[in-house]
């Protein structure tokens, strides 16, 4: 890390830990400041010398790059390369705890659904229960028929909602249930987020940053390969639970998922961004959406059996 006695800018709103008045840098920070010349950084003085030596670049990418305690802790050339681009697209961005590879299991909220009165008044007594087989949707319960004989039995159906229900039998991924690690999970996976990354707002602050807009895990093409099932399962279980809006549209619910992850992969200094999500597919029943209403404009070209044509 790098002491900076006299914070001055604004590079250290979003940067740097203030600890008895100074601000300690981490390495990839120091390094970005360095590179963009608002930063002057000197080696350690030595004996009867009362500041040190200038360091160049390159010095500091000899000093900060790979510096930590293992390969899983220190900071790698892949890992600046992306945080240095992410700040000069205008993010801002910060390690993120599972910098050092460990990973924890973050569970689903309980949801719980409370009862209206309204719905208390139609389940009660014998009217209630005439009602609820009234309007009850076939799919309530499973349908006997389907392992002896069709799918849709004959019967009454009030809506092809009822039809479609029946017709879904094939089971799917459900990814509100709690996630686990699988059980080939290895202390050498090169799958965890590194970074949390933020959109730049005014009202951010750095004591509470408050949950990050993506996060970032950081791959080298060159040393490791396409990620398995159990890895990208062990890394999305290891994101908070973050479902989609209700009202959101079918296309971006299905794209961010209940849990999301961008990979970073930095092939010899190119790096190219993939957002991985855990989606529930099975969760969005297209038969249940709204159709959409006819438009209030008349087509038609304007000069057609209306004597506004020209003539000839």
């Amino acid at each position: 890390m790098a002491r900076v006695e006299k914070i001055k800018g604004q590079a250290f709103r979003t940067m740097g830990r203030e600890i008895s008045g100074a601000a300690w840098l981490l390495p990839e920070e120091a390094l970005y400041l360095l590179e963009r010349g608002s930063l002057d950084i000197r080696w350690p003085p030595a004996d009867g010398e009362e500041e040190g030596l200038p360091m160049s670049l390159q010095g500091a990418y000899a000093a900060f790059v790979g510096m930590g305690d293992s390969v899983c802790t220190d900071l790698t050339l892949e890992r600046y390369i992306v945080y240095a681009g992410l700040k000069r697209s205008g993010y801002i961005v910060m390690r993120a705890e599972s910098w050092n590879g460990e990973k924890n299991v973050v569970p689903n909220p309980d949801s719980r659904q409370s009862t209206s009165a309204i719905g208390a008044f139609w389940n009660f007594g014998l009217f209630g229960s005439l009602w609820k087989r009234l309007l009850r949707p076939s799919s309530s319960r499973p349908n006997p028929h389907a392992a002896l004989g069709p799918l849709v039995s004959p019967g009454l159906y009030r809506s092809y909602n009822d039809i479609y229900r029946l017709l879904d039998v094939i089971p799917f991924h459900d990814p509100t249930s709690s996630p686990r690690f699988s059980p080939e999970e290895s202390s050498s996976d090169p799958f965890h987020v590194a970074y949390h990354v933020y959109k730049p707002t005014p009202t951010w602050k750095k004591r509470s940053p408050g949950p990050p807009d993506f996060r970032v895990a950081v791959i080298d093409a060159r040393e490791t390969s396409v990620p398995t099932l159990p890895q990208l399962n062990d890394l999305l279980a290891s994101t908070p639970y973050d479902p989609p809006k209700p009202d959101g549209q079918l296309y971006q619910k299905i794209k961010q998922g209940y849990r999301n992850v961008v990979l970073a992969i930095v092939d010899q200094g190119i790096v190219s961004y993939v957002r991985v999500a855990d989606a529930g597919f099975g969760m969005e029943k297209l038969y249940e959406r709204a159709p959409r209403g006819a438009g209030s404009k008349r087509g038609g070209y304007r000069g057609r059996g209306r004597g506004r044509g020209r003539g000839r």
